[in-house]
């Protein structure tokens, strides 16, 4: 299992704390997107989220059938990023993917919300930088003001607890809660009746 989970890492070099390990094509993609997010993307009203998709698209994002993004949503690298049909980044989300973002169709990230695509090697003077990809699965629901760490992945049909810091992988239809997040029930979907 250990050498399954360090497989979902990339750790990148630096040659001290404060060396940059991105190339500049990135830096100046990050700073280009950050501008175009600021005047662009943000002041945009709510009902405009083909606009968002497209400027998403335009920056190398993955968009498949028809997701939302919240216009106060905030997205680190798009081109990390793949949003499929009716999966959403609510208000104030923030998708803070250095390594690759999926959430899958249908999934919904609730306001405030915390995807952290990456942390540092502390045993490493140099504190490298290292990547983990996010997989958020169909139907999976993560509540407001969640923290989802590096390398996770949320099954499909889980919710993760408002508030919670979710350290290990969710099982699918698992509901999990608290700091850090454990199991507390199973989710179940009622049928409707005609």
């Amino acid at each position: 299992m250990r050498d399954k989970v360090s497989a979902r890492f990339q750790k990148l070099h630096q040659n001290s704390p404060y060396d940059t390990p991105w190339p500049v094509r990135v830096r100046l993609g990050i700073a280009l997107w950050h501008l175009v997010w600021l005047f662009l993307f943000r002041p945009s009203p709510k009902p405009c989220k083909g606009w968002r998709l497209f400027l998403l698209r335009l920056f190398g994002c993955r968009v498949e059938g028809r997701p939302f993004v919240s216009p106060s949503a905030i997205i680190k690298m798009p081109w990390n990023l793949t949003l499929q049909d009716h999966a959403c980044l609510g208000p104030g989300s923030e998708a803070y993917n250095l390594a690759p973002l999926t959430l899958n169709a249908r999934s919904v990230v609730a306001q405030q919300a915390y995807l952290c695509g990456g942390t540092h090697d502390f045993s490493d003077p140099n504190l490298s930088l290292v990547l983990g990809e996010i997989l958020v699965g169909e139907d999976a629901f993560i509540g407001a003001r969640a923290f989802i760490l590096p390398g996770i992945t949320i099954g499909q049909g889980a919710i993760v607890g408002a508030g919670s810091v979710v350290t290990k992988d969710v099982e699918p239809w698992n509901i999990v809660a608290g700091n850090p997040a454990k199991p507390i029930g199973k989710r179940e979907l009622r049928r409707t009746v005609e």
